[in-house]
């Protein structure tokens, strides 16, 4: 998402801090037998963009028994106009009713609707991407903004989508592809309300394989050329990818959509968001030359957090804290900075993400130096509990990939307990649990300089000094070892609540 390095968010950032929490369902009863499945029905849509994408014509298909309201994004009705309903008789107005349109007949029958969408129009007016907007020659608007679907939906529906352009390759979207192979995008209905970054544009794009997955790239190809070349873009793509991909043994998604916002300067930005796909924003600088691992972090932050479900916004601490704790941890382990760089970063970022004196707890806080540096001081702390609980026989690392195996990468909506609760089964302990209790509501006091004395880390002036004798040097030095080679994890020692000897999976709480 937004840059955690930065002393203050970008000012368009805060939309990617917005992501979704699921509902758990309640279990049946053992005795009672589970309703036979149902198919999920399917909302359909055509849509035909013209040049510039200046206005969109759709048609919509809708299955009986979806709800009767039906609307757009938040900012986006005023400009969904001419909404026609087939009847055998002809198409039929049907006019708003404020930012609502009532068509009972798809309740009852199922129905075919027709209407035009003033793209163009939109996104100068509401001129927030995350609606509508026009960045670097890109007009960013998700599906929500321009597909009407029944409002307030929670279902097993699936939406599907296929857009047509009068310029080859003027569309992106990180709604994943749908298996019929002809060129439609497919998700989850209930989270159409959210779905990954869209955009209109010029657009070069190509398919880049990586482990597991495949990258869709689209460049936007507006205005002056990027001083980075495809193929320095292509190489830190992949090596990003190759970092994810060894940290939880295979890409996090089967497809990533990468879209390459050109702006002005030498910086690059990355935002991503899920639900129901996977997509990846990158505000590139035009003068920017190299965004490999090695020279630059944005592109492995962002790809974390394919490995991590969506969350509420009160919960996105947790997904910005593991990108920002992971992030140079990967890239050190792989020799791409140095050791004392990384422990120069966490030392005085680590402070950052202190409670401040009108501070509450981690959740619902909106601070950048709490969602970004207070979320990575939770994953430090939890880590350490890992390790030193389990004399090094697990980690963050396990718990971490237990809640991907589980499926919960980014496409999907999870509550924070349901994520948790699959990171500390795959460690056989209530680790992350328990120090989420502590820390989700309220200030915790945690001794840093304590801290880093047991860790034997320090800095003197502007230089990092270790000290190898201090009691968990051990642990620091684990932290940045460079991985075991595939297969060598194979055979894992018990988890480390049975280690232990506790009849409950259990640790205490913070290490300090």
């Amino acid at each position: 998402m937004s840059s955690p390095r930065a002393s203050v968010p970008i000012p368009w950032a805060t939309a990617a801090l917005i992501a979704c929490a699921a509902c758990s369902s309640r279990p049946e009863p053992a005795n009672v037998a589970a309703p036979p499945a149902r198919a999920p029905r399917v909302w359909n849509y055509e849509i035909e963009a013209d040049l510039h994408a200046e206005q969109l014509r759709v048609q919509a298909q809708l299955p009986p028994g979806v709800p009767a309201t039906l609307g757009v994004d938040r900012f986006a009705h005023p400009f969904l106009r001419d909404l026609e309903l087939k009847t055998p008789r002809g198409w039929r107005p049907i006019a708003p009713t404020g930012a609502e349109w009532r068509v009972p007949e798809c309740r009852e029958h199922g129905c075919e609707l027709r209407y035009r969408y003033r793209l163009a129009q939109a996104a100068a007016q509401i001129d927030r991407f995350e609606f509508a907007g026009v960045r670097g020659g890109v007009t960013l608007a998700p599906p929500s903004t321009w597909l009407i679907h029944p409002r307030d939906y929670a279902g097993a529906d699936r939406y599907r989508f296929r857009v047509t352009t009068a310029q080859a390759d003027g569309f992106a979207s990180g709604v994943f592809p749908s298996a019929r192979g002809d060129g439609s995008r497919e998700g989850p209905a209930e989270l159409l309300f959210q779905a990954p970054y869209s955009g209109f544009a010029a657009f070069r794009q190509e398919q880049l394989p990586v482990p597991g997955g495949v990258i869709e790239l689209s460049v936007g190809q507006s205005g002056a050329p990027l001083a980075l070349t495809p193929e320095a873009l292509r190489s830190g793509l992949r090596e990003a990818a190759t970092l994810v991909s060894d940290y939880f043994g295979r890409f996090p998604v089967r497809h990533l959509a990468v879209i390459v916002v050109p702006n002005e300067g030498s910086e690059m930005f990355g935002m991503q968001l899920g639900n129901g796909g996977a997509s990846i924003l990158l505000f590139m600088g035009r003068g920017v030359q190299d965004v490999t691992p090695r020279k630059d972090w944005v592109l492995v932050h962002e790809m974390f957090h394919l490995g991590f479900p969506s969350v509420i916004r009160r919960h996105v601490w947790l997904a910005e804290g593991l990108a920002t704790y992971q992030e140079p941890l990967v890239r050190a382990r792989a020799g791409l900075i140095d050791k004392r760089q990384l422990w120069a970063e966490f030392l005085r970022g680590m402070p950052k993400g202190l409670p401040g004196p009108a501070d509450a707890g981690l959740d619902g806080n909106r601070s950048w130096g709490r969602t970004y540096w207070g979320g990575a001081l939770f994953c430090l702390l939890a880590d350490l509990a890992i390790r030193s609980q389990s004399q090094q026989r697990w980690s963050l690392d396990d718990a971490m990939r237990g809640i991907l195996a589980a499926g919960g990468d980014t496409a999907v909506r999870w509550t924070m307990l349901e994520t948790l609760a699959a990171g500390d089964r795959a460690i056989g302990a209530s680790t992350l649990e328990d120090l989420y209790r502590e820390h989700a509501d309220r200030a915790v006091a945690v001794d840093l300089p304590a801290l880093f004395r047991r860790l034997g880390v320090r800095l003197e002036g502007q230089q990092v000094v270790f000290d190898d004798d201090a009691e968990w040097a051990p642990i620091r030095r684990a932290l940045t070892a460079r991985p075991p080679p595939p297969g060598a994890l194979t055979a894992r020692p018990p988890r480390y609540g049975a280690q232990l000897g506790l009849a409950e999976p259990g640790v205490p709480k913070s290490p300090l």
